[in-house]
């Protein structure tokens, strides 16, 4: 049962939402920093722990799990190759919590590698 399981909806419907956080975390992946708002961090950071974790295992069947949700085969192999060796510990992202952004009050924050 997934009672009082919690899942972000970010106020958008299944397949926008989906889209918006697999192009998070391309950015995070690509670039190593990401500035969005804090619900879109939390949500992101959450499926990046997850992402880097079966990075860890190095097997086919988690590469395949990687690009089912990141859908880019380059970035699979940065992600198992170049990030992962990193952080072998864990603890790879960070979120910082920013001031609210001018134009309608949302927390910012930034998220990064």
């Amino acid at each position: 049962m997934r009672h009082q399981k919690i899942k972000g909806k970010l106020s958008r419907p299944t397949d926008r939402r989906k889209a918006l956080l697999r192009s998070l975390l391309r950015g995070l992946i690509i670039s190593g920093k990401i500035e969005v708002t804090l619900s879109q961090a939390k949500q992101t950071k959450r499926i990046m722990d997850r992402l880097l974790s079966l990075a860890k295992k190095d097997s086919l069947a988690a590469q395949r799990s990687a690009f089912r949700i990141l859908g880019d085969r380059k970035l699979v192999y940065n992600l198992f190759r170049q990030i992962a060796p990193k952080f072998p510990k864990g603890g790879a992202t960070r979120l910082i919590h920013l001031s609210w952004r001018r134009g309608d009050g949302a927390k910012m924050a930034v998220l990064e590698l």
